[in-house]
């Protein structure tokens, strides 16, 4: 297979406002630079991908009966190192190795996902990505959603949200009936939740199946209104829900609740607070 599947990503990218590029997120590094190194992890991840990607790595079946590569398990491992290495204090959590414990000092934690969307990866199609969070006790603060063979790059600190450093925002949709909705699968949903998914469904102007984390992207990115996931673990949220906040969507679990690390598996994401308020009213207390 070829090795050069896509373009790293390049530091020059990134255009941090200059007014709120000193704010900072994490204590160690302002905004500006916190975005950078987010940016960055692209080149740790991608040649991994790069040399796998087609290459029919041996599939193992987890305990959950997700599979299992030896891409996400070095990815996560590269991941991993390279955020130690500049946050040693940090806690890192990962979904395909222990819990490594920093120094108890910061407060910080980082959630890896290596490769969200493994099926999609084994079976040789672009929509999977690579997914890092930071959190500041417990609650997601800034991400990293690498869409590699896509070339599509997602970083989200405090308010600022880019794709492949140019700036993004979710669209103004405030209708139900005129939105475009996306879920992974409906297989994720219990019975009862999937009847009320369907209701919504029903509703909505278009439904995607399918997509695993760049249905999120996308949604950051204005292409998708709403989003609606259950069944989650905290490594597919936790990158992904920091861009969407940072481009202007309305982000909580089903119930309406807040994202929080490690309670949360579930999520309805909105383009705008309308359009979340509509959904919510069709769930009422299914979840």
């Amino acid at each position: 297979m070829p090795r050069q599947l896509y373009q790293q990503p390049k530091k020059s990218q990134l255009k941090v406002p200059a007014k709120r590029a000193h704010s900072r997120i994490h204590s160690q590094l302002d905004n500006a630079e916190l975005a950078v190194f987010l940016s960055n992890l692209a080149t740790v991840s991608r040649p991994i991908i790069a040399h796998w990607f087609r290459a029919h790595p041996d599939i193992e079946i987890k305990a959950d009966t997700s599979p299992v590569t030896i891409a996400d398990k070095t990815v996560e491992l590269a991941l991993r190192d390279a955020i130690a290495s500049r946050f040693p204090g940090d806690d890192i959590l990962g979904e395909e190795h222990d819990v490594t414990r920093g120094d108890g000092s910061t407060g910080y934690q980082w959630v890896i996902d290596p490769i969200d969307g493994t099926k999609a990866f084994v079976s040789g199609k672009p929509t999977f990505g690579s997914l890092v969070g930071l959190l500041e006790s417990g609650r997601p603060v800034a991400g990293f959603c690498d869409m590699p063979v896509l070339d599509e790059l997602y970083i989200g600190v405090g308010t600022e949200a880019w794709l492949n450093g140019t700036p993004i925002s979710v669209s103004a949709s405030k209708d139900l009936v005129t939105s475009r909705l996306a879920t992974t699968s409906p297989d994720a949903f219990p019975p009862g939740g999937l009847a009320v998914f369907n209701r919504i469904s029903a509703q909505a102007g278009i439904t995607n199946y399918g997509g695993d984390c760049h249905n999120y992207a996308l949604l950051a990115a204005g292409h998708i209104d709403l989003v609606i996931e259950d069944s989650l673990a905290p490594h597919d949220i936790m990158g992904v829900v920091p861009i969407m906040q940072a481009a202007g969507a309305c982000v909580t679990d089903l119930q309406g609740d807040p994202v929080r690390y490690p309670h949360t598996t579930s999520l309805l994401c909105a383009a705008t607070p309308e359009l979340h308020a509509a959904v919510l009213a069709i769930v009422g207390d299914s979840f």
